[in-house]
This record gives C-alpha cells, sequence and structure tokens, in this order.
C-alpha cells in the first residue's frame, strides 16, 4: 500500500509490536535450507556447509529466514559492447574472474527485514513510499546499508548460523554484474527488447511508459520472473547499492573491488523511476555514500570474509 498520512499513523502504532517481534532475533530460529547439498538443521556452520553445489540453488537458513541464491566462482565479461544500444561511455568491456561463490539476496531487503536488524524506519521521511512488510526497504544510504550488514554479521556469528570467516556485505560491483547477467551477454538477462522488462521488473514510473507508469513507488519484492539463476528484481524496482567505490573504468582481472577512496559509490540496476536504459545489466549508476531517496536500496550477500 502506498504511503498516506492516515496509514502513517496506523503503521507507526504498530511499530512497537515489530520491535517486540525483533528482540527474539538470533534466539529463536528453525532452520530450513533448500537444495541438494544443504547443511543439516540445527548445525553450527562452518565454511565447508557455506559452499553450495549449484548455480541457483537457495537456502533460507538465517536469522531474517530471507532466501539466499548460490552464485558460483566463474568468468564473465563485465559491461557492454560498442553496439549494445544506449550504452554508456563507462561501461567498457572487461574479462573478470571471481574466484569464490557466494550467496546473494534473491531479492531486495524488505522492510521487515530492515526493522528486524536496525528497529528503523527511515523510509517515513519522505513521499513514493509502499508500505508493507514485502516493499524494499528505502531512503537507506550506502553507509545504511553497509551497517545493516556489519550489524547482520555480529548477530548471526553470534547465534552460530555464520562462520567466523564468512560476513555479511554489498556484492562488488563485478559480484552484482555477474549474478545479473547469469550466464547471458544481452542488454539484459532476459534479451534485448525493453517491451519485455514490465515481464522482470518495475520501471519507467515518472522516465519512460513503464510497467510503474501510475504507481510511483517501489513495489513489493518477487512479483515479476526471476533471471536464470533464480535472482529476482534485478532489472528496476530499487537501486541497488554495491561496495564498490565509482570508478570512470571498470576493474577487470580476478575479483575487482574498485578504487580504495572516492566520492561515490556505485548502485545498480535501476528503478521504477527510471527508463529501461537505467535498467539494462551493465548500466552503472554512481552516488555520495550519505544518498537517500525513495528508489535506492541494497539486497544482501553473504561472501568469504574480506581481508
Amino acid at each position: 500500500m502506498v504511503k498516506s498520512a492516515f496509514f502513517q499513523r496506523i503503521v507507526r502504532a504498530t511499530i512497537s509490536s515489530a520491535v517486540i517481534s525483533a528482540a527474539v532475533f538470533g534466539a529463536r530460529v528453525r532452520s530450513q535450507v533448500c537444495g541438494d547439498d544443504a547443511p543439516a538443521t540445527g548445525r553450527k556452520q562452518s565454511s565447508t556447509t557455506m559452499t553450495g553445489s549449484r548455480a541457483g540453488q537457495t537456502r533460507n537458513d538465517n536469522g531474517l529466514k530471507t532466501t539466499l541464491v548460490w552464485i558460483p566462482p566463474g568468468d564473465f565479461t563485465m559491461g557492454s559492447p560498442k553496439t549494445e544500444w544506449e550504452r554508456s561511455e563507462d561501461e567498457k568491456q572487461v574479462q573478470v574472474s571471481l574466484s569464490n561463490g557466494f550467496w546473494l539476496g534473491q531479492h531486495e531487503v524488505t522492510e521487515a527485514e530492515w526493522r528486524q536488524v536496525m528497529r528503523t524506519t527511515p523510509w517515513f521521511v519522505g513521499e513514493h513510499v509502499g508500505l508493507g512488510n514485502d516493499y524494499p526497504a528505502t531512503y537507506v544510504s550506502w553507509n545504511d546499508a553497509m551497517k545493516f550488514c556489519q550489524t547482520l554479521t555480529e548477530t548471526e556469528r553470534q547465534a552460530g548460523r555464520l562462520p567466523s570467516d564468512w560476513q555479511y556485505s554489498l556484492p562488488t560491483e563485478a559480484q552484482w554484474e555477474y549474478a545479473c547477467r547469469a550466464g547471458t551477454k544481452s542488454r539484459f538477462s532476459f534479451g534485448a527488447d525493453y517491451l519485455d522488462l514490465k515481464d522482470y521488473g518495475w520501471w519507467g514510473g515518472l522516465l519512460g511508459d513503464g510497467s510503474a507508469r501510475g504507481e510511483q513507488y517501489a513495489h513489493r519484492v518477487g512479483q515479476k520472473k526471476a533471471n536464470p539463476w533464480g535472482l529476482r528484481d534485478m532489472h528496476g524496482n530499487v537501486w541497488e547499492w554495491c561496495r564498490d567505490v565509482y570508478a570512470n573504468e571498470l576493474g577487470g582481472g580476478t575479483d575487482p573491488q574498485g578504487p580504495s577512496t572516492g566520492q561515490y559509490r556505485v548502485d545498480r540496476g535501476g528503478s521504477w523511476f527510471f527508463s529501461a536504459r537505467f535498467c539494462r545489466s551493465a548500466y552503472r549508476g554512481k552516488n555520495v555514500p550519505d544518498h537517500r531517496d525513495h528508489d535506492v536500496g541494497f539486497r544482501i550477500a553473504a561472501v568469504p570474509s574480506v581481508r
């Protein structure tokens, strides 16, 4: 439901019950894992049990009960070819090798998940916001998202659900594009025709005549078709923060992570607000790390600890 003043008062009146629910986070969780090589229910996680067996394998044995998708190690071409329609100059192609597999959220972090970890509601500050457990958490800065990941890491380690040499973080820009493409090389993970984007994402609410036209807010997660590895909302809905500092040129090689310093952080995927061009697999957004807006969110990655 889209936020109104009346509805906002109702939701605020129920926040106390959400906080009570959050108090049991990490204390009472039933372990459930999907996948051929899933660890046994109730077993303390180790580095071995954190490794998936195939692309698209899922698990939800975390305190949030959010579904994570296994992204295997591999090589791919990052960026867009010169012939791609509406490409940008900062998308020059490079070869990338990812040496470690990782788990990526099947969808963006939701309002319910954010409240459970952070016990705040940053999306109340502005307009164009949908309210409900399954709507993506918006008005979240890069700094906020990193703090969420740090807090979740600490909680999950204390509960024995995350080994000490793994952590929750934002995906790197290379990890994000690799997961978005899921083995494809086209403008979008489903092909080149933007007319099909309506089946895979929310876009064009204000720029372009897209699926969010007349519904100018971030929509409930997981309502559109998934990419070949089972990830949803990779195209549109909300911009997703990546861990990297933005650079004008893509960094290739093994496990690239961007420069160590810089003014901007990378965000990817486009949003409900923008036209199809910004939702392409290769499009690179950027913003200052304290930027918050109605179409900015993130998804979590469980990765081997960054040294």
